[in-house]
């Protein structure tokens, strides 16, 4: 097992610090985490800009100060290049518009593992490849960053063929705000992040849906209102505050800022829900990530995975759980 000293890196200064001021950061794609990251960059004192479709989200940047061009044009542009659009379009805006593009000697920095982990996208062997994978939602990065706060991410290397990726890699994680307190670069990989991320959704994640909707089921079938069960679950916020509180205390230390009772529940009862199969289908789950079965089922089997996924999709919205939700935020002004 890798110690955690050995993988969490702290930065250091470097001669790249110098050289990234007269460099131009594009930023592929003005969304979730791009908005975030590119006023992040700017507000450091790079020179960030955007490569986007025409649409809403190019008028925001706009709006937001930056410079927008078509995504051939950013390319072509950008030294640094971040590649910051979903995971099952990068492939093809890659290989039609961004890789032709890119300059030689540029950095490609992607968010996660995914397309660069199957080899759905191919880089040229003279572009350096990095990955910083924020463990945060987009608004968020920004949200600690005007706080003066750090947040952790992921970050790998792949492509280095000038030998400076650990400096850029370093270098572009600081200006982004990585590195303030409460933030922590973990050294990873692409297999890694992959393998974590798309576990994460594979297991707890996705299962924590489902096991809601169970408790949802059974409560309300024993005679408790539709109300009480969501506002339980998950309405009320309370959950929210669980998962903060597991952020900064820990997993089960947490447990001291509940009842006795809540605690002796949790302990006991727990367990039963995580047999020795439930571990079994997450390695199952594991292996297939690893192994690519899960991404040519969704990725390259792009007309299959779609189906699938609007099907679920449509049968979720109909659960009466869904209907009982929306009555319950309207009332609650949410909606």
């Amino acid at each position: 097992m890798t110690s955690l000293k050995n993988v969490i890196v702290n930065y250091q200064e470097n001669e790249y610090e110098n050289e990234i001021k007269n460099k131009t950061i594009c930023i592929i794609g003005y969304g979730n985490q791009g908005r975030s990251q590119a006023l992040n960059l700017k507000d450091s004192g790079l020179h960030v800009i955007i490569g986007n479709n025409n649409d809403s989200y190019a008028e925001e940047a706009r709006k937001d100060g930056f410079k927008v061009f078509n995504i051939v044009d950013a390319a072509k542009y950008g030294d640094i290049v971040f590649l910051l659009i979903p995971d099952e379009i990068q492939k093809s805006i890659y290989d039609k518009e961004i890789g032709p593009n890119l300059r030689k000697g540029a950095v490609l920095v992607f968010a996660s593992g995914y397309n660069y982990y199957y080899g759905l996208i191919s880089v040229r062997q003279d572009i350096t490849v990095l990955m910083i994978a924020p463990r945060m939602i987009g608004w968020g990065v920004r949200d600690v960053y005007l706080k003066n706060m750090g947040f952790p991410v992921l970050v790998g290397i792949g492509n280095d063929p000038e030998k400076k990726g650990n400096n850029i890699l370093m270098t572009i994680c600081n200006m982004l705000g990585v590195f303030r307190s409460g933030g922590c670069a973990v050294m990873s990989s692409f297999m890694e992040e992959t393998l974590v991320d798309l576990l994460s959704e594979h297991s707890w994640v996705g299962a924590m849906l489902y096991l809601f909707r169970a408790y949802y089921e059974v409560a309300t079938e024993l005679g408790a209102s539709p109300a009480s069960v969501i506002l339980e679950l998950y309405g009320s916020g309370e959950l929210a505050e669980i998962a903060a509180a597991m952020k900064d205390q820990g997993l089960f230390e947490q447990l001291k800022t509940h009842s006795r009772t809540s605690q002796y529940g949790q302990l006991t009862r727990g367990p039963e829900y995580v047999m020795d199969e439930i571990k079994g289908l997450i390695k199952k789950e594991a292996m297939d990530i690893l192994n690519g079965k899960f991404a040519r089922e969704w990725t390259e089997e792009e007309n299959y995975g779609y189906l699938v996924y609007n099907k679920l999709h449509e049968l979720a919205r109909k659960h009466p759980m869904e209907k009982d939700e929306r009555e319950l935020y309207k009332i609650l002004g949410r909606l």
